[in-house]
Formats: C-alpha cells, structure tokens, sequence
C-alpha cells in the first residue's frame, strides 16, 4: 500500500495538503507522467502508465507525483497497492483504493457506504470484480479519474486478473491507470499483465538509478552542512533514492562525523545492505549473500555450482540483483557494484555460514584443476588443525612458488606446520623445507633456530641431512653442538642420497674456504674433492668454484678464470626456475663476475650481477641483495664511479636493519661488525672494506673512522677472514692519518693480499701498491720490497691479465722511485682503472717535480682530471696541493677544495647541470663529458643548453671564463 507522505489518501476529488518531497532526478519520466495527466484533464483521454524499476528507484515518488498533478486541477484520484505476505482478501487493492465512498448507483439494491479497512462479504472474484467496474464506471462519468496502484508485484491474483480486465472495458472513459512494479520480479502472474499490457499499448515507463550529480544533490537537500558525512557510504546506495533516504535518515539521526565504513561493524552500513536485501525476493537475496562469500569476482558456473542449480534457474534472480545495481556483469565474471558493497552484504552473514561456503567454493575449484598455489591463501584462512587435505595443498603450493615468491611460500609452510602440529614428523619434514625460504628472504635468525631443532630430533636420515645442508648454505659456523658429528652421521648414512652427501661434502668445504678455514689446494681440499662421486651438475659447479679459489689463493688467476668459465652453462642445467635460489650458485655466479671484472671484462661481470641481483629483488631474496649489491659496489668501484659504489653499499646495509632483531645483531658486533641477514663475517668484512676504500678516496672522515671501528671489532674476532681483512683496513687508515704501521701489522696485511680474495670477491690488484707505499713510509723497506716481489711473481705467472702487469710496474716503481715505470704502470692501467691510472701518473709526476717540472706538471694535472671524475675529492686535494708547490693554480679542481658558493646553489643551476658546466668550463667535449658523467650525449646538450639560459652567457669560452672567475678562483682562494 502506498504510504499517506506519498500520494494523498483523496478519494473525492478535494484537494489536500501533500507533504514537501525533494524533486532530484527521474526528469523525462515526470514529463511523461505529467504529459498523460494533463491528456487525462483536458481530452478526457485516458491509458495505462506501467512503471518499473528496482526496489528503492522511486517508483513510489513518481506515483506521488501523478496524484500531485491531477488531484488539484479535478481529477478523482484513487490510491492503492500490493501488500506483502499479509493474507489480503481478493481484490482488496481496488477495494482499498476505491475506500470510503458515498452509496453509488448500482445494479444491486441495498448497495450502502463502505468503512475503510472493511470489505464486502465473501462472494465469487468475479461479482466483486463487477461492483469494482461499476463503481469506477460511475465515478469516471463524473470527473477524470486517475488509479494509482504500487507494489504490483504483491498483488492478489484475482487483482491482477481484474486489472487486465478493467483496463481493456474500460479503455473509453476518462480513466487512468498508474501501475508501478519491481523489475525483474519472480510473479509469472505479473510477467503476464505487464506483457498484455504493453502489448496494447500501454507506456512503459522503466526508472534506472540516479546519476551521481543527482545523489550528491539530493544528499545535500537531505543534510546539509553534514553532507560530506554521506559520501563513504553511497557506493551501497547505488544510486537508489530510497536506498540514499534512508542512509540520510540514520546519519541524521547520529551524532560525531564518521570517517570510512567498518566493515562489519558499522551500523549505518549494515542498515542499508539489510534494506536493500529486504527488498530482494527469496532467490535474488541467497544469490546476493551467497555470492558475497565467494569474492569481487565469480563466474556463473560456479555460483550455479555452489548453490546447487543450474544456470537456467539463475536468470531470474540474478535479472533482479543486476537490475537492483548489487551486482554487475562483465564478459565473463560477476563483480559487486563496490567493494563496500560486498563488504557490508557478507557482514550481514553468519560466521559459519560464511566459512561453509567458502569451503564449498574451494572444493569445487580444486575438483576443477585449478592449481593449489592459486587458493593456497584461502586454504590457509579456512583449515583447520588436522585438515589433511589442506596439509597436502599448502605444501604443494609452497613447492610450486618456492621459486618465483619465496615469502609466500614460507608462509604457506609456516601454516601447514600449524595445521599438523600433532604430527612432529611431518611437522619436521615441512620445517626441513621451510628453513631455506626462511633464509632466504631474509629470516636468518628464525631458519637457523628451527634448523637446530630438526637437527637434534629429525624423523629421518634425510631430513636429517638435508638440514645439515642447508645450515652449511647459510655460512658461518654450524649453529648446532657437535656440528663435525652431525656432519659425520649425514655423510655416513646409507638412507641419505648420494646427491646430497656429495653436495653437503662440497658445500661444506666451500665454506670453510671463504671463511679462511681451508688455504691450500692439496690435503684436505684435494682429498675432499675425490670423495664427491656424484655428476650432478649443482656439485660440479660448486667443485668447479673451489678449484678456481684455490688456484686464485696460489695467484694462479688465469687458472682460476678457467675452472670458473663453465659456470653460466652449469647454471643452465639446472632447474631454471629454482637454480638461482641456491647459494651454491649465487656464490658461483658473483665469484665469476669478479674474475671477469680483475680481467678487464666489466661488462661481462655487469651482466652477471646486475641479471642475479634484479632476480634477488624481483623474488623477495634478500639473503643475496648483500652479496649482490658489494658485487655492483666492487665493479663501481673498480671503474671510478665513487659515489655510486658508496651508494650501493649503503643499500646492501638495508637488509641487516630491516631483518635481523637487535638480539639477534649485537653479538655479531663482536666479531666482524653488524651483519645483515644471510651473510657470513667474511661477507661482512669484504663489505667494509669497499667501504673504507671509497673512504679513503673520498675523504669521508666520518665513514673511514666507522670502518676503522669495525677492523678493530675483526682483528678481535675469531673468523680467519675477517682478522685479515681488519689489518688492511688499518694499512688503509694509517695512509690515510699519515701512521707508521708495525712489522706485524704490515705482515697480516701482506697476508691478505696474499691470499688473493675476501669471501667472493676479489682482491683489487692495485692494493699491493698501497702496501709497498705503507711500508715504506713506516720505513720497512724489507716489506716493501717483499711486496714488490709478490706483485711480481703475481704478473709473471698471468701474463695475459694486464692489470697484475700495471700493478707490479707501479709497484717496483714506486719502491725506484723510478718515473719511467710509473708512467708505464699507468699505460698498463688504461682507462678500465681510472684510480689506479691516476695513482700511478700522481707518483711519476712526483719522482718527476725535482727534475722536469713540464712533466710533473702534465702528469699531476692529468691525475686531477682522473680523480675529479671519479669524485676522489681527498686524492683531488692532494694533487692539487702539489701543484700548487710547482707554483700552479690548476683551473680543473672543482673537487679539490669546496667552492665558498655551494655547488648546487650556483647561479640557480641544478647538480646535473653543475656537473656537466663543471667538465665543459675544464675543456671538455660534449662526448667526453657524457662519459665522464655516465650520460647521453643529448643529455649533456641538453643541460648545457639550460645553464647557457641561466647564466646568460651564449658560448663556451664566455662559460669557461665565468666559472674560472666565481667558482674556480673561489676554490684557490679558500
């Protein structure tokens, strides 16, 4: 029944007060409305209006609006409608809307006035249908009639039958029908008028939703100043005025502001989502809420399965829940028309029912093939302890994204431990498999603790086994008690396969050898190497990468070059997928890029790194990022590219303040520093000393005493490696404070040298040249010369590396003090080492400043330039005091001493552009400086271009000249 604030009860035709209603939207369906009314007024033509649309479009305002219009100018208005599941007499809508009348004429004598709410007695439909005819046939000869039926769709039969009799007998008179109806509805009865109906020409009036400029509108008529409270929750309103009346009721109703809707929890949500379910028939409402626990998106087919029907029984109802705008339908998929949508109608389910469905869902699509790693997640949400079914699907999703999402994978071992807690050897088999993905991404601290537990009650040999592998993977010293005797029962066991002894044999090996543990090639590294029978392809490469740091550690290089050159194709046989994940072969693969980056091959050796660290960040392996990233760092390094290389190392940090707990990090701190997750203190130490060495060329103070603090923390340690690698930081520091070293310092770091690498990396092989400049300036020439001799014997038995050669000439040259050597050293550098380059043409130009200062002079200022664009500023400095003792003011030393402007303030030039005005003003070309910079030449031209703009000068000379006057001359001055 139509509501009194929606069309006036009037049955006589007066006029009466109709309650103020907010006009929005719905425009070309008032105009027709109002268009059949006036037809009704003044043509005396009546017709049938058959007006549809979800429940909550504003039907019923528009049926109000047909009685606003007609009451007023005359017309006889008669109201009435469909009432839901209330037993209503026959015929009682018409009964209803013809009310309280005065006696009429009529055909059967006694006929009397009617109370409302009271109903003729019983008799056939078709003699009540009759006195409803006549009555309407007599009102409408005295003035128009219009009758306004709503609610359709709960109409007794026997109405509708009558209403499709009635308006075809009475399709004369001044009458007019508004009949109003939900869309899609599930009454064939209704389905039957509305086809007759419209058939014979009656207007179909259909009342989408509002558009979004009318809900704002109307929400502001509605709230007012509070209309912003609204606007998280109009997505469930769907642009449905009704649906948008009643959230403005409640929020008016509410005190404070909210802020976003709760799902779940928020009532003003839960009350629109309950309404519009309300007003969904039976079908419709189990499809909406059915749907809802199945996610944003589904297919037909399965909402058909998990409801148990057929597709044909969905047309129906989801006809009404599209048409209700609670759903929506693409190509191939249903989605919510919001995720708040869906949000607020699962809330509105129970708990169980929820997870019962769910359920169901996953089954089905389980049975339908779809890979386990794809409902892995809600597998894990949903199972409960004991579930062996979900056991088996976690573990098979883990082993199929091991390799391309190891945190996910973890997680869902982390879960199927959970769900088999009462079963401890499977729960161990499973943490067997978990403690690789925990150290790999980065859960070092976590893998080994559960590591030590399998390993001290594993369920089988193995399990057993392989465990002790993996412990023997992450470096460092084996985290368990009796660590040789665990290693003895793997190796010995007759259950364990030959494979995995063969490769804990060969791992375990190549550990002790990058944490110093195992020096020479023959004894124990030669007699472990024969015990490893087997052929697969990861232990051939792991004995390929020992063999070559063998040779490395007996400077054999060329040698060591070669055993490591089959590593890509090693790598290639194996598992594609997985074979990155394995240390083995990180290790190997860096190993590689750093001989290839001693050989002179930095672009090779930047294939290598830049391709393993882009799948260390793209899989989430972030026990690799350090390794990876002080590989890039070295090669920066090596090229002259200081504050990249400074740059990376600060990066490869990020893991150890990211992953490992504070407990976890301070006893570390003893031994070789703070470590970041996965790495060993030989990983640690090499990553120092790239530091202390982009230090000590930069001239970072700060940085090199940092550096200075951990080498004592090595030196005090009891990892061979890092002992090692702590004394050179000192020879580094005492050339850097200008220190005489002691006899014992002086030899660890001849040790060091010696050895030929730090972990997986490779020594520099300038850095014997440090060393005999060390030693001679503590005044231990014996060691210098012993330096001098290593470096070449080192050259001697690697005739085809030429940076050994470069380095033994600098090195003998230094200790003559002979020019000619030096400056041969430097041709030997080539432009594959700037630094050394520089460092060898700074010494000649030294041995050269007392006897040909021309030379000195052309050999200092081309180490400046060296060192300027490899932004050495402290070696800069140097150079250019020396200069300045032959009595030159060199123009190129912009790195040299800080410009009393602040560079990047300069004029209003950016740091690029700086950079680039910086080479061009010290003569150089475009090219050159694009190469210099690491640029494009168009980029080069490009902020040359701007800073001309800037600086308002119009030609390389007039730029030269100005920064010359405001930035160079600033630099001498100060």
């Amino acid at each position: 029944m139509i509501q009194a604030t929606d069309i006036p009860p009037t049955t006589d035709g007066a006029a009466v007060p109709v309650p103020a209603a907010v006009p929005r939207g719905h425009g070309r369906q008032r105009e027709q409305i109002l268009q059949r009314v006036l037809r009704l007024l003044h043509r005396e033509e009546g017709g049938v209006l058959w007006i549809e649309g979800p429940a909550g479009a504003g039907k019923s305002r528009l049926l109000a609006f047909a009685a606003e219009e007609a009451a007023p100018a005359g017309a006889l208005v008669l109201t009435g409608g469909g009432v839901a599941g209330h037993g209503m007499p026959p015929l009682a809508p018409l009964l209803d809307a013809l009310g309280p009348l005065p006696a009429l004429r009529s055909r059967e004598p006694g006929s009397a006035h009617r109370e409302p709410g009271t109903y003729p007695e019983a008799g056939s439909p078709y003699q009540l249908m009759r006195q409803v005819e006549d009555r309407l046939r007599d009102l409408a000869h005295d003035r128009p009639l219009v009758v306004v039926l709503d609610d359709v769709q709960h109409c007794d039969e026997p109405t509708l039958l009558a209403v499709r009799g009635l308006t075809a007998r009475l399709a004369g008179l001044p009458l007019l029908w508004v009949l109003a109806a939900r869309s899609h509805h599930d009454v064939p009865a209704v389905e039957s008028l509305r086809r007759d109906l419209l058939t014979e020409r009656a207007v179909l009036l259909d009342v989408p939703a509002l558009d979004p400029e009318a809900v704002r509108l109307l929400v502001r008529d509605l709230l007012g100043p509070r209309a912003a409270q609204a606007d998280p929750y109009l997505p469930l309103c769907g642009g449905l005025p009704g649906a948008v009346r009643q959230l403005c009721a409640l929020l008016a109703s509410r005190t404070g502001t909210p802020g976003a809707v709760r799902t779940g929890g928020d009532p003003v949500a839960g009350a629109v989502a309950a309404r519009r379910l309300d007003q969904l028939t039976q079908h419709a409402k189990e499809l909406v809420l059915i749907a809802s626990a199945l996610g944003d998106s589904l297919t037909v087919r399965h909402l058909s399965r998990v409801l148990g029907c057929g597709e044909s029984a969905l047309l129906r109802p989801l006809g009404e829940v599209l048409a209700a705008g609670l759903m929506r339908a693409g190509q191939q998929h249903l989605a919510f028309a919001h995720p708040s949508v869906r949000d607020a109608v699962v809330a509105t389910l129970p708990p169980p029912v929820r997870l019962s469905v769910r359920r169901r869902s996953v089954d089905l699509r389980l049975a339908d093939g779809t890979p386990p790693a794809v409902l892995a997640a809600e597998i894990a949400e949903l199972a409960e302890p004991g579930d062996e079914h979900a056991i088996r699907v976690l573990a098979t999703a883990a082993r199929e994204l091991a390799p391309h999402s190891p945190a996910t994978a973890a997680a869902h071992l982390r879960r199927a431990m959970e769900l088999s807690r009462d079963a401890a050897p499977r729960r161990m088999r499973l943490a067997a498999r978990l403690i690789p993905l925990l150290w790999e991404t980065g859960e070092a601290v976590e893998a080994r603790a559960l590591a030590r537990e399998v390993v001290q009650v594993p369920p089988d040999a193995a399990t057993h086994a392989r465990v002790c592998l993996e412990l023997t993977r992450m470096g460092g010293r084996f985290p368990v008690a009796e660590a040789e005797a665990h290693l003895r029962r793997a190796l010995g066991h007759r259950g364990v396969p030959q494979p995995v002894k063969d490769q804990l044999l060969s791992t375990t090996l190549l550990n002790r050898l990058l944490a110093g543990e195992a020096e020479e090639a023959g004894g124990a590294l030669a007699g472990s190497l024969a015990r490893a029978r087997g052929t697969h392809p990861l232990n051939d490469l792991t004995q390929r990468t020992l063999r070559s740091m063998s040779a490395c550690h007996r400077q054999r290089w060329t040698e060591a070059l070669g055993h490591s050159e089959s590593v890509p194709a090693k790598v290639a046989e194996l598992d594609p997928a997985y074979g990155a994940a394995l240390p083995e072969v990180v290790v190997s693969t860096v190993w590689r890029a750093a001989l290839l980056g001693l050989a002179g091959d930095g672009t090779a050796a930047a294939e290598l790194v830049e391709g393993g660290l882009a799948d260390a960040e793209q899989r989430g392996r972030r026990a690799y990022l350090p390794l990876w990233r002080t590989a890039r760092a070295r090669l920066l390094l090596d090229g002259g590219r200081l504050p990249e290389a400074a740059r990376e190392l600060a990066a490869a940090q990020e893991p150890a303040a990211a992953q490992e707990p504070a407990a976890a990090r301070e006893p570390a701190a003893a031994g070789a520093g703070p470590r970041a997750s996965g790495t060993s203190a030989a990983s640690e130490a090499a990553m120092v000393c790239a530091r202390a060495r982009i230090a000590f060329h930069t001239g970072d103070d700060a940085e090199l005493e940092a550096c200075s603090a951990l080498a004592e923390a090595c030196l005090e340690g009891e990892d061979r490696q890092s002992r090692r690698a702590g004394a050179w930081i000192a020879v580094l520091t005492a050339l850097y404070r200008d220190e005489a070293l002691t006899r014992h310092q002086l030899g660890v770091a001849a040790a060091h040298l010696r050895r030929g690498f730090l972990h997986a990396t490779c020594l520099d092989a300038g850095d014997v040249v440090l060393l005999v400049a060390a030693a001679l300036a503590s005044g231990q020439r014996d060691m210098a010369a012993a330096a001098v001799e290593f470096a070449e014997e080192r050259a001697r038995l690697n005739p085809g590396l030429p940076l050994f050669a470069g380095a033994a000439a600098h090195a003998r040259g230094l200790f003559a003090r002979d020019a000619d050597l030096l400056a041969e050293a430097a041709e030997l550098h080539g432009a594959a080492r700037p630094l050394l380059r520089a460092r060898a043409l700074e010494d000649a130009g030294e041995c050269a400043a007392s006897t040909d200062a021309g030379t000195a002079r052309s050999r200092f200022e081309e180490a400046l330039r060296l060192y300027t664009g490899c932004g050495a500023q402290r070696d800069a400095r140097r150079v250019h005091g020396r200069l300045r003792k032959l009595g030159i003011r060199p123009l190129g030393t912009a790195c040299a001493a800080a410009p009393a402007v602040p560079e990047p303030e300069w004029r209003g030039l950016t740091r690029s552009e700086l950079g680039v005005v910086r080479l061009i003003a010290h003569g150089a070309t475009n090219r050159e400086a694009a190469e210099r910079l690491f640029l494009s030449p168009h980029t080069v031209n490009t902020h040359l271009r701007h800073a001309f703009e800037k600086l308002g000068v119009r030609s390389r000379v007039q730029l030269a000249r100005l920064y010359a006057r405001e930035v160079d001359s600033a630099a001498v001055s100060a």
